[in-house]
C-alpha cells in the first residue's frame, strides 16, 4: 500500500462523533435494561442497577435522552441518506458482502444499507418512544392502545436491535478501518475511496480539506 493511500482524511467531525455515540449508548442502555424488566430470566440486570424501580426510572431517562438523540440525528444526516437510483444497483449486488463484485456504484458518503438503517432507527425509534409514552400511564388510555403500545414498543426494539447488531458488525470487524471514523474522524485514503469515492472526489476539491 501506498503512502498515498495511507493518507487520513476527516470524515466526521466532532458534532457527528458526539452525536453518533450518545444515540448509540442511550439505544443500547434502553435495550439492556428493558430486557432486565422485561424478563425475569435476565433478573440480574436490575440487581447491578439497583432494582427494578431504579431500574425502571434509568430505563425512562436513558428514553428520554434517546428520543431527543433521536430528533438530533434526523436533523443532522436525514439529507445524506435520501435513496437515490443507484441505491438499488448498490442493493441488487448485496452491497459486495454476498459475493465478490467489482461494479458496484459509487458512493456518496453513505451506502444503501446505511441509509436503510438510518431510516429503520428512525422508524422503530418513533415507534418505540411513542409507545413508551403510553406505557408510562397505560390506565390513561382505552385498553386496545395500552395493549397495541405494549406490543409495538416489543416489536420496535425486535426490529431496531436486528438491525443495530448488523450495523456493530459491519461498522467493526467486517469492514475493517471503518469504526476510526466514529472514534478518531480519520479514514484512510484507500478506505475512502472503496466506501465514499464521490465524496472523496468532492472531498479533494476542497481546497481547505483536513487531511491528518
Amino acid at each position: 500500500m501506498s503512502h498515498h493511500s495511507k493518507e487520513l482524511i476527516k470524515v466526521t467531525d466532532a458534532t457527528e462523533r458526539i452525536a453518533h455515540w450518545i444515540l448509540a449508548g442511550s439505544c443500547l442502555f434502553c435495550l439492556i435494561s428493558g430486557l432486565g424488566l422485561m424478563f425475569h430470566s435476565w433478573s440480574i440486570i436490575p440487581t447491578l442497577l439497583g432494582g427494578y424501580y431504579a431500574t425502571k426510572w434509568m430505563h425512562i431517562f436513558s428514553g428520554v435522552i434517546f428520543a431527543m438523540a433521536l430528533v438530533n440525528a434526523y436533523i443532522m444526516w436525514w439529507k445524506e441518506c435520501i435513496f437515490e437510483k443507484d441505491d438499488l444497483g448498490w442493493i441488487m449486488q448485496g452491497g459486495g458482502y454476498l459475493w465478490p463484485t467489482d461494479n458496484l456504484p459509487p458512493v456518496y458518503k453513505f451506502n444503501a444499507g446505511q441509509k436503510a438503517f438510518f431510516w429503520c432507527l428512525i422508524g422503530c425509534g418513533i415507534i418505540i418512544v411513542v409507545s413508551g409514552l403510553v406505557m408510562l400511564s397505560p390506565l390513561v388510555f382505552p385498553v386496545v392502545i395500552a395493549r397495541w403500545a405494549f406490543m409495538l414498543h416489543a416489536l420496535g426494539v425486535m426490529v431496531l436491535g436486528s438491525f443495530f447488531i448488523v450495523h456493530l458488525y459491519l461498522g467493526t470487524i467486517g469492514n475493517p478501518g471503518t469504526v476510526q471514523a466514529m472514534f478518531t474522524g480519520k479514514c484512510t485514503r484507500a478506505w475512502c475511496e472503496t466506501y465514499c469515492p464521490r465524496w472523496l472526489a468532492e472531498h479533494d476539491q476542497d481546497p481547505n480539506k483536513n487531511i491528518a
